[in-house]
Order: structure tokens, then sequence, then C-alpha cells
């Protein structure tokens, strides 16, 4: 008797779509984890952010403000505590290579 199997590819996608949709039905029962996600819409906007003090947007501050995108928390500094904080001004901060950016966010606590 010949015994056929299903091939993995099909395993996996019938197991990932079944954790996707276990995932997707947790997420969306709990407003903690929606809050906790970065908000993209404010990096991709090009109307300035809201300034912040520095000590609010530290990644050691666990309630950061509602409107902070907590991907771009440099955005949020003013440009004398930007300038203070990275020894660059917002030009030549933003000239650097993305792994240098994310070096010096490092230093400053803001990734």
């Amino acid at each position: 008797s010949i015994i056929y199997y299903k091939p993995p590819s099909v395993r996996i996608i019938i197991i990932t779509t079944i954790l996707l949709e276990s995932y997707n039905q947790s997420y969306n029962q709990s407003p903690h984890l929606r809050r906790s996600l970065p908000n993209m819409a404010h990096s991709m906007s090009t109307e300035p952010a809201k300034i912040y003090p520095y000590h609010l947007l530290l990644i050691t501050n666990y309630r950061l403000p509602a409107d902070v995108d907590r991907l771009n928390l440099e955005r949020h500094l003013s440009d004398t505590e930007f300038e203070a904080v990275f020894q660059l001004n917002r030009v030549e901060f933003y000239r650097l290579p993305q792994w240098r950016r994310n070096d010096l966010k490092r230093r400053a606590r803001l990734f």
C-alpha cells in the first residue's frame, strides 16, 4: 500500500495560517498590545513631530506619550537638545548611514 504524505511546504503553510489566525484573535482582544506597537503613520508624515524633553523619550521610560513615534524618537527632540545629545545637527545626522544613526541612537538611549 502507498501512503501519501503532504509535502513539507503545505504543512508549513497550514501551521503558519493557524498560528497567524490565533495571533490575530489575541491581538484584537488586547488593547495593550496595540498601544505598545510603533505608530508608523507618524514616521511617514511630513508634518513636524511634537517636541518632548529628552528625559521623557529615553527608552527606560515605559510610559511614552501616545503620539510619539517609537522608531524615530529623535524626531521629537528640540533642535538644541538634538545637538546636545548627538553632537550633530539634524542634517548631518540624517546624512549618516542607517547603521551609524542607529548606533548613535543606542548610545543616547533612544533606540
